[in-house]
């Protein structure tokens, strides 16, 4: 079976999990401590190896080597792909100051833009 696209609304609910749940329950509560609706439960079920390996859950596989600097520069790839064209999707999970340091960063690579655009001659 060919690995699939993590898909943003997953990647957005397992960013939001509190994957520290008491031993005894089978649900699964949102970072602010909110119960996981059945939806957002199915969800999690449904969750894809490649989605649970994009949060750094570990999903065992035996036969895959592990190389974690690598790893990491794979998740950040990963990562960018969905951030950047939806950055609106994060926004919501973002502190005020990591906000304000987005926004400032943004418009910095915005301004310079041009710069890495090739020109006309």
């Amino acid at each position: 079976m060919p690995a699939t696209s993590p898909r943003l609304h997953v990647m957005a609910l397992l960013f939001d999990t509190d994957f520290n749940r008491p031993s005894d329950s089978l649900v699964y509560r949102h970072l602010d401590g909110r119960l996981f609706t059945e939806e957002e439960q199915a969800m999690l079920r449904d969750a894809t190896d490649v989605e649970l390996q994009a949060v750094g859950l570990h999903v065992d596989n035996p036969d895959a080597e592990f190389d974690a600097e690598e790893a990491a520069r794979e998740m950040i790839e990963l990562l960018l792909k969905y951030a950047v064209p939806h950055h609106e999707a994060l926004v919501p999970f973002m502190t005020h100051e990591d906000l304000m340091e987005y926004n400032r960063l943004a418009v910095a690579i915005a301004t310079d833009a041009d710069r890495y655009t090739p020109r006309e001659e």
